[in-house]
């Protein structure tokens, strides 16, 4: 009996492709028998379908499976910036789609020897319309109007900085489209990884997808494996909200309450609430 290998350490990474997933997706409509590839044109067209859904999950907050905190440099008297995967860009995101959102900024005021974050405000669109002034420059800009425009988006930085400062943004970390079928989609450090869950989710959302377009029923089955698969990464998506009570003597805002009093059953008014 051959000796049992000691784990690998760390992990092999996984070969999962895009045409792996592709070929799972369509086994499970029942379009293809296990073993067996799909033709080119059929595998070009799922391709383009996951690419559809994985563009469509890029832009939906619930499948977002984490934040970046990126650190940038600024152009002094440069408005707007632009960050992206455009040439151009002043800030380049290596050929990743331009983020969909930025949840938050920061002007980093000094290196050495510690760094000092100074908060900026996220401002949208209607701020910005209504700013009167904004080509004014300052050593330190305090606000920030980020427009997602493609293929680069432009982050307006108000007022406009003079100084070289770096910034630091945060912005969604979300799936992104893929090259060529052959791309991998999994696997420790590889390009394409996904985070647990995604992957099953993402086959077997694909998989509900195609069956239009294969003619074929609806499978009572798949669709509820598919909503349990996206429900596991959307609950780990999910957070409650951040709850806050009023100060002490702030009044309370809405319709005033009643003064009845449940002890008598009167209204304390007629003076017989006690």
């Amino acid at each position: 009996m051959s000796p049992i290998a000691p784990p690998v350490n760390p992990p092999a990474p996984l070969s999962y492709t895009v045409l792996d997933l592709i070929k799972d997706a369509l086994i499970e409509t029942g379009a293809l028998p296990p073993g067996e590839d799909p033709g080119n044109d059929e595998a070009q067209w799922a391709f383009r379908k996951f690419n559809n859904l994985t563009d469509t999950w890029a832009a939906a907050k619930k499948y977002v499976y984490g934040y970046a905190y990126l650190v940038y440099t600024l152009q002094a008297g440069l408005s707007p910036h632009t960050i992206g995967p455009g040439p151009t860009a002043t800030f380049s995101t290596n050929g990743i789609p331009r983020p969909v959102r930025l949840e938050s900024a920061a002007l980093i005021l000094n290196t050495s020897p510690t760094q000092v974050d100074f908060p900026m405000n996220v401002r949208d669109h209607a701020w910005w319309a209504l700013n009167q002034v904004k080509q004014i420059q300052t050593s330190v800009p305090t606000d920030v109007y980020y427009d997602p425009t493609v293929p680069d988006g432009q982050l307006w930085f108000w007022p406009v900085p003079n100084i070289n400062y770096q910034v630091r943004l945060q912005f969604w970390i979300a799936l992104s489209q893929f090259v060529s079928i052959q791309d991998p989609i999994g696997g420790p450090g590889g390009p394409g990884t996904l985070p647990p869950g995604y992957r099953n989710a993402l086959m077997l959302s694909l998989a509900e997808s195609l069956l239009s377009g294969e003619q074929r029923e609806q499978m009572t089955t798949l669709v509820e494996d598919a909503r349990k698969a996206r429900q596991a990464i959307f609950g780990n998506n999910d957070k409650p909200p951040r709850m806050v009570t009023r100060d002490s003597g702030i009044p309370s805002a809405g319709k005033p309450k009643g003064d009845f009093s449940w002890a008598t059953g009167q209204p304390w008014s007629n003076g017989r609430g006690y």
